[in-house]
């Protein structure tokens, strides 16, 4: 790595200004103001606050009371604590192929893999690219399974809050996620029994400390300061010196929660605060969103055509996160960090299937740095340099400024 310039993978979607109304919930001596948080919700359903998708999505499970060796179909990747969730409830868990490039599902796979114990579909919308559902529904309807959408990759504001026709959405406001609270879900329940069973259970979990959630800003503060690209820089360089894998330490930094803490965590309502800075967040997220696909746009844009970049010419998409396939991952990855840029591998894993050839390469994808903040002329020294390395250069790839359209 040379420069001690280098943007992070991803941006902390939470601004200063966002920092200071959080604090302000978490402290202000006037509990009415940190009462009901109420969301501008477009739709049929009913909504729910959890402390995190996967939080949400054990709480569905608690509620639905599936019997032991009742299956599930995952579809592709996922995050590996949906998987061991639904193992936790005694389920087995099949797997279904996605193509790598459009995320499409295998519909063939999917119906081949539905069973009479078969009792739902998690589908998630990877990226920030919204998947048109209905293929899946109508299958669904077939075999009277529910559809879970996972839309944590995929928020796009107040106006669109999941599928109509699915069971249960599910969005995500973890640290790392577009429109930030730095935790916490909105899970929207179509099924009225469902919801009320849901709610029951959930109501019965304690509420979360709004002093643990007020230190986890604190936290998150140290980390927006530490990924500014002067700060980051030098960080990297001295952990490289150290022999410390920086990429490990990242991943450490923003999971959400610790193995021996894990089912507490799972069993926890949100506090008011955290509740009041999520409704904040949906409220002024519009125009951030914007301004993210204008510049998603346009990094795609700067992307060479024999590139095999993930969602390239999908519709819609968010720019939650830009990824490509390669062959040697840690190669791009050193070229990107030679000129001031650093990528990283994802945290999906593929579910257990034999044939899941397009998940298992997706899985191994490289995150292109991306950023909102970056230049226009950031994007296309990106997009340079990943379309050089997909020609054939190897670490050795290098930006020059001669490349740069006026």
């Amino acid at each position: 790595m040379k420069s001690l310039h280098v943007w992070p993978c991803k941006d902390i979607d939470f601004s200063w200004t966002d920092v200071g109304y959080a604090v302000r919930m978490c402290l202000s001596i006037f509990p009415e103001r940190r009462q009901k948080a109420e969301l501008p919700i477009q739709t049929n359903g009913n909504s729910l606050f959890c402390l995190s998708v996967r939080a949400a999505f054990d709480l569905y499970l608690n509620a639905r009371s599936l019997e032991d060796g009742d299956e599930c179909i995952f579809v592709g990747v996922n995050v590996p604590d949906m998987i061991r969730i639904a193992e936790s409830h005694r389920l087995r868990v099949c797997g279904v192929d996605i193509d790598p490039i459009t995320t499409e599902l295998d519909l063939p796979q999917l119906e081949s893999n539905i069973n009479p114990r078969t009792r739902f579909v998690v589908v998630p919308h990877l990226f920030g690219h919204r998947l048109a559902l209905r293929p899946v529904l109508e299958l669904a309807s077939r075999y009277d399974l529910d559809v879970i959408e996972d839309c944590a990759q995929a928020f796009a504001g107040k106006c669109w809050w999941g599928t109509q026709g699915v069971t249960l959405s599910l969005f995500s406001f973890g640290p790392m996620k577009t429109a930030t609270a730095l935790q916490g879900s909105v899970a929207i329940v179509r099924n009225p029994d469902l919801y009320e069973s849901m709610k029951r259970k959930l109501s019965s979990y304690p509420v979360q400390s709004t002093w643990r959630y007020f230190l986890r800003i604190v936290r998150f503060v140290a980390l927006k300061i530490a990924t500014q690209p002067s700060v980051y820089g030098v960080l990297i360089r001295v952990m490289r010196v150290l022999g410390i894998n920086h990429e490990n330490v990242v991943h450490a930094f923003t999971k959400s929660a610790s193995v021996s803490s894990f089912q507490q965590w799972l069993h926890t309502q949100p506090c008011a605060s955290l509740k009041r800075v999520i409704e904040w967040k949906v409220n002024h997220s519009d125009a951030d969103i914007e301004l993210r696909i204008s510049k998603g746009s346009s990094l795609h844009e700067t992307i060479g055509e024999g590139v095999p970049l993930v969602l390239r010419d999908q519709r819609p998409n968010m720019f939650w996160m830009v990824p490509v396939l390669v062959d040697n991952p840690d190669s791009l990855k050193n070229a990107l960090r030679n000129n001031g840029f650093d990528a990283v591998s994802g945290r999906l894993v593929t579910v257990n299937c034999e044939e899941t050839k397009g998940a298992k390469r997706l899985s191994s994808a490289v995150m292109l740095p991306f950023s909102p903040q970056m230049s226009d002329k950031d994007l296309q020294r990106i997009g340079i340099v990943t379309t050089k390395y997909h020609a054939g250069s190897t670490n050795s790839v290098e930006f020059d400024s001669r490349d740069l359209s006026n």
